[in-house]
């Protein structure tokens, strides 16, 4: 007579990812990875796609991988990349997704396996930057000397400053306001002072350029007070 005997199976299909906790990576570029494995043997190639939710701060390295009956055991691993952007906008998380599994061994095809998370670390701060601010010179002959403002990171909205002399019998100020958008943020803009004449034997004067607050929507720039100057306006 015949006997029969049944082997039980101890394997079970299953996608798995290691070394997802705690990815980190910058602007400046840094990396980071985990790794995919199956957890049996297929019996036909099984090909995962990976896409990172937000490509202007994480980059996903390599967008697929395949698995065969060779390889299946053998960890595959991804790099995350971080990109860098000129926006103050924090640190970011971005999803990565594991798309569901393609193959022909039912067993595999349609796996969904678990999506990871990065954090993309901000190397960004608002701020506005006066430059050639020092031993500002004009004169009573109407000469001029300039200084120039710029945005230290791109803003989300426009952003205006406006520019005074605390003495416009002394010196004036052209333009007396400028605007930064998001296409022309990291270009300086240049102040003109101006000496103005009067015929009082005065000495020569120093005369305040107050820089306003910025005005703006994007949270990170309204309200950023940049530093005054100050110009000599010399007597003759």
């Amino acid at each position: 007579f015949d006997v029969w005997v049944t082997n039980n199976d101890n394997d079970t299909s299953g996608i798995t990812l290691a070394q997802t906790t705690g990815l980190t990576v910058s602007e400046a570029g840094t990396t980071d990875t985990f790794s995919i494995v199956l957890d049996t043997e297929p019996t036909a190639d099984v090909s995962i796609g990976i896409t990172s939710d937000d490509t202007g701060e994480v980059s996903v390295s390599p967008t697929s991988v395949t698995f065969t009956t060779g390889n299946w055991d053998t960890p595959q691993e991804i790099t995350l990349t971080g990109v860098n952007d000129d926006l103050d906008d924090d640190n970011q998380i971005v999803n990565i997704t594991l798309a569901a599994a393609t193959s022909t061994d039912d067993n595999y095809n349609g796996i969904n396996p678990a999506d990871a998370s990065v954090t993309n670390t901000d190397n960004d701060t608002a701020g506005i930057t006066l430059a050639q601010t020092a031993g500002l010179t004009v004169s009573e002959a109407s000469t001029t000397d300039t200084f120039t403002i710029v945005l230290d990171t791109e803003p989300t909205a426009n952003v205006s400053i406006g520019i005074t002399s605390d003495d416009t019998g002394e010196v004036t100020v052209s333009p007396t306001s400028v605007t930064f958008t998001s296409g022309n943020w990291s270009t300086p803009q240049e102040i003109t002072l101006t000496g103005v004449n009067d015929d009082l034997d005065d000495d020569n004067q120093v005369v305040n350029i107050t820089t306003a607050a910025a005005t703006s929507t994007d949270d990170n720039y309204n309200g950023l007070n940049p530093a005054d100057v100050s110009v000599t306006n010399n007597d003759n």
